[in-house]
């Protein structure tokens, strides 16, 4: 994959330092929200959730990585905009749709129905008009049982679903963004997974489900490692129904606590333990897709079967080791100073950092926060910007296991700061 590199604002610096946070969203959704007339690159597609999670990240940066964050906010909207043409139709009139007003349920089930057929243009118009009278509160909920075993779009629409209400809750721009993805969800009307909908559930069993995925067979041999033939290979292959049957399908509150902690340090611990190979994409995928899924539990169906697919799908075609839940990276050679840390953490090599970020006081993981939301909300790469949110978000929901995630955040930092062109 191309780096790719923060250029000056077309719109203007002065202009942008104008805008407060929520002004420079709208300003940069708006923009990302005209779909473009091809299939989405990895840039077109990932950049509205690049979007949302470098402006979540606004949160943990110090005051100078705020400003470079709102930088490279700014920048990728004028990057979007010269990415490749943009879809230049006349949607259709809103008020025209429907007779006598729109229905939001209405406006919802046009849009699924326009998917389903792979109309692209009446999916651009379907979408547009969900995004204009479907509030944002109600979207996921409206959405996610369509979208949840959908794994067109690479999988991402539930990325989409679970950062939009954080982050602009009340920006009609904002969900705007829906229609490329609606458009990209249309293009492969049926790439999705299905295994769960003829399961044998056995007794769901957290520790079964750890022991399946700690090295799980191969599926067998994979074309590409892109998401939808990795994940489908899995479903064919028979692993799923084989290796999942222990995840409940509709767990209770303490259930999927426990199921999503399992999940998620299993996609921490891959970022950690494997070869750093796959730690730009294989890895982050692996975190960021099964917690997406696991955040839209309870308002779509088979959200912990999904989520327990992508990280038996990324481990059976990617991994080489047998993970060691009780692993520790050995204890850092340097003294144990906060400068040290972050220095060691911000600038040593991909081991090191994470030795340095497991084994840091608890009394500095707050700055180590901000460190590393400094420099992943300001990198050119949007899947380190998701990793990094999604890492913290990890680490709040699963506390004793903040030094885990912060270390995998600082190992796949490292990489890139000494991979990088």
């Amino acid at each position: 994959m191309v780096a790719r590199m923060t250029r000056p604002h077309l719109s203007g610096q002065s202009y942008v330092d104008s805008l407060s946070d929520a002004e420079l969203i709208e300003h940069a959704a708006a923009r990302l929200s005209v779909p473009k007339q091809e299939a989405a690159d990895s840039f077109v597609l990932h950049a509205p959730l690049e979007l949302l999670a470098r402006a979540e990240l606004l949160r943990f940066a110090s005051p100078e990585g705020r400003s470079q964050i709102r930088a490279v906010i700014a920048s990728l909207a004028d990057e979007y905009d010269d990415a490749a043409a943009s879809l230049m139709r006349q949607p259709l009139p809103l008020p025209l749709t429907f007779e006598g007003g729109v229905d939001p349920a209405a406006a919802v089930d046009e849009l699924i129905k326009a998917i389903t057929a792979g109309d692209l243009d009446r999916t651009d118009d379907a979408a547009l008009l969900t995004a204009a009278v479907v509030e944002t509160a109600d979207l996921a909920g409206a959405l996610a049982g369509f979208v949840l075993p959908k794994l067109a779009a690479a999988a991402h629409g539930s990325i989409f679903l679970s950062l939009l209400p954080r982050v602009a809750p009340t920006s009609s721009p904002a969900r705007s963004m829906l229609r490329g993805l609606a458009r990209e969800l249309a293009r492969q009307p049926n790439w999705e997974l299905t295994w769960f909908h003829d399961a044998r559930w056995s007794t769901p069993s957290d520790q079964e489900l750890l022991a399946n995925l700690l090295a799980p067979p191969s599926p067998g041999p994979l074309a590409s490692n892109f998401i939808y033939p990795t994940m489908d290979l899995t479903e064919r292959s028979g692993l799923c129904a084989a290796l999942l049957s222990c995840v409940a399908p509709e767990p209770d509150a303490a259930s999927l606590a426990a199921t999503s902690r399992t999940l998620l340090r299993v996609a921490g611990w891959s970022m950690l333990q494997e070869p750093l190979t796959h730690a730009p994409y294989g890895w982050t995928h692996c975190l960021t897709m099964t917690q997406a899924a696991l955040a839209l539990a309870g308002i779509g169906a088979n959200a912990a079967p999904i989520a327990a697919t992508y990280v038996l799908g990324f481990r059976s075609t990617l991994g080489v080791v047998s993970l060691d839940p009780a692993w520790e990276p050995d204890h850092p050679d340097h003294p144990a100073t906060k400068d040290s840390t972050l220095n060691v953490i911000c600038n040593g090599p991909p081991d090191d950092a994470a030795a340095a970020a497991w084994h840091a006081p608890r009394s500095e993981r707050h700055l180590i926060r901000c460190a590393l939301a400094d420099r992943a909300g300001a990198h050119h790469d949007a899947h380190l910007a998701k990793y990094a949110l999604a890492c913290f978000d990890a680490a709040d929901a699963d506390p004793s296991a903040e030094p885990l995630y912060l270390a995998a955040l600082a190992r796949l930092h490292a990489w890139w700061k000494h991979s990088s062109p």
